[in-house]
C-alpha cells in the first residue's frame, strides 16, 4: 500500500512541475516579452445570435393604407447580416367572407446594417388595392402577414 501511495505522490509532483512547451522565458538578460491573447468567439455559436421583434397586430383605419415597424437585435460573426422577409399570406377577410386585397412591402432592405445591432428599426407598408375600399361593405376584416428571417452573407 505504501508503494502505491508513493507512486501516486510521485505522479502528482511530476504533474505539478509541468511547464507549457511554448511559454516565454523572462530572466536576468531578457526582462520583457509579449503574450498573444486569443478569443475564439466563433467556437460553438455558428453564425451568432439574433432576434426579430414584430408587431402583434397592425390596425388600419377604414379607407387608409397603413405602416408599422419591426426591429432587429443581433450579434453575428463578421461578414454576416440578418435578412427579414415579409409576405402577405391572407387578404383582409370578413366573417361574411368579403375580401379586401392588400400588399405588404418592406420600406427598407430588410437587411441589418451591421453584424451587431440593437433594436434596429425597419418599416413596412400595407397598401390596399386601388378602389378596394369603395367596393367593400363595412365590416371587421382580418388578414395575415408572415415574417421570416435568416442569416446571410453581407
Amino acid at each position: 500500500m505504501k508503494k502505491i501511495i508513493a507512486i501516486v505522490m510521485a505522479l502528482v509532483m511530476m504533474m505539478a512541475v509541468a511547464v507549457p512547451a511554448f511559454a516565454g522565458e523572462l530572466n536576468g538578460t531578457v526582462n520583457n516579452g509579449d503574450t498573444t491573447v486569443i478569443v475564439d468567439g466563433t467556437s460553438g455559436i455558428g453564425d451568432g445570435t439574433y432576434s426579430v421583434t414584430i408587431p402583434a397586430a397592425v390596425n388600419l383605419t377604414w379607407g387608409n393604407d397603413g405602416a408599422d415597424e419591426y426591429s432587429i437585435t443581433s450579434q453575428l460573426v463578421s461578414g454576416k447580416r440578418v435578412k427579414v422577409t415579409l409576405a402577405k399570406t391572407k387578404d383582409l377577410t370578413s366573417a361574411a367572407n368579403n375580401v379586401i386585397e392588400f400588399t405588404a412591402t418592406d420600406a427598407t432592405s430588410g437587411l441589418s446594417q451591421k453584424e451587431v445591432v440593437k433594436d434596429e428599426v425597419h418599416a413596412f407598408n400595407i397598401t390596399i388595392a386601388d378602389g378596394a375600399w369603395d367596393l367593400a361593405p363595412y365590416d371587421v376584416y382580418e388578414g395575415l402577414i408572415s415574417f421570416s428571417s435568416e442569416v446571410v452573407d453581407a
